[in-house]
């Protein structure tokens, strides 16, 4: 084996030389811990990146705070040599990647389990859910649905979305099924008698389809799509600061432009500010002047409920502190 010749002092002072001049001014080393077998000193890769916080009327930085530590990885030093190997920046970019995706999926989930009967009133001009809404309508109205017409539907396409819904929508009590026929369920029953307008039961409804079936969270995202963006965006920030905080449009936009590429960021760029108007009529964000500037605020009762969706955002508390 072969003898130490420098300290971990001296360790950690090559490794931080290298951090620094190969790696950024945001990457820094936490921990670290000699290996006697190897002779080698291993110290942890850490990033903890600054968010500037700005005044509500856009004059200046006002507070830097940091997100918590992000593991990267580890730098070793070489005990004999101070030979320093350090993770290549590919390996280091795919690991802030994935936290991050983690992340934003969290607060989405949270988001769309806090806020789903909100979310089930915006108008989609592509109308997404389309086939939720031809099942309960056609059950609020007609009285009943036979699934061979859910399985008409299904047969010139490729996947079988109205099975899935109606599949869901069973699982929900929200649909009751007798052999070959569909009807209303006990919880579509309740809703109706306390709705004022069929729209409002069918809205009710899918609300509550989003809030209980984050196992198809893929599908709910894209139909949510850019609301979904922007508003977890929003709420994500209130997170990390512990507050409702006031956020310009432009901020807004760049969740959009973080989100989409190509085309598709210009054509729901050129929808922003229509999507923001949604988000206000709905609930989830109200505009506010502050100083002749128009910014955003979110809804103090979607921001309490989002903080008691433990199940998503528990594993990535410490990401958000």
């Amino acid at each position: 084996m072969s003898v130490t010749t420098i300290s971990e002092e001296e360790a950690r002072r090559y490794a931080e030389d290298v951090v620094r001049s190969e790696l950024g001014m945001f990457l820094r080393l936490g921990g670290g811990e000699y290996n006697e077998h190897e002779n080698e000193y291993r110290f942890d890769l850490v990033v903890r990146s600054p968010k500037l916080i700005r005044s509500a009327t856009n004059e200046g930085v006002t507070d830097v705070r940091f997100f918590s530590e992000l593991d990267l990885g580890q730098v070793t030093v070489d005990g004999a040599s101070g030979e320093v190997e350090r993770p290549n920046i590919p390996t280091i970019k795919a690991k802030i990647r994935d936290q991050e995706e983690q992340v934003e999926i969290a607060v989405r989930k949270a988001l769309v389990s806090a806020a789903g009967h909100r979310f089930a009133h915006l108008p989609f001009p592509e109308n997404q859910y389309a086939p939720l809404e031809d099942i309960l309508a056609h059950v609020l109205l007609h009285g009943s649905l036979s699934m061979d017409d859910i399985s008409m539907m299904d047969s010139d396409r490729e996947n079988q979305r109205y099975h899935e819904y109606v599949q869901n929508l069973l699982d929900l009590d929200l649909l009751s099924q007798d052999r070959n026929t569909l009807t209303a369920g006990d919880v579509l029953i309740g809703i109706e008698d306390e709705c004022e307008s069929y729209q409002e039961t069918i809205n009710t409804a899918i609300g509550r389809y989003f809030e209980h079936n984050l196992g198809e969270f893929d599908m709910i995202n894209r139909t949510l799509g850019p609301y979904l963006v922007i508003a977890s965006h929003y709420y994500r920030r209130a997170l990390e600061l512990e507050e409702l905080p006031l956020i310009d449009e432009e901020e807004l936009r760049e969740s959009i432009v973080s989100e989409y590429s190509g085309k598709e960021r210009r054509q729901k760029l050129m929808k922003f500010y229509r999507y923001l108007v949604h988000l206000e009529n709905v609930g989830i964000l109200r505009s506010v002047n502050q100083g002749g500037q128009r910014l955003w605020v979110g809804d103090d009762e979607v921001d309490e409920m989002l903080r008691e969706q433990t199940e998503y955002l528990g594993p990535v508390q410490t990401l958000l502190a």
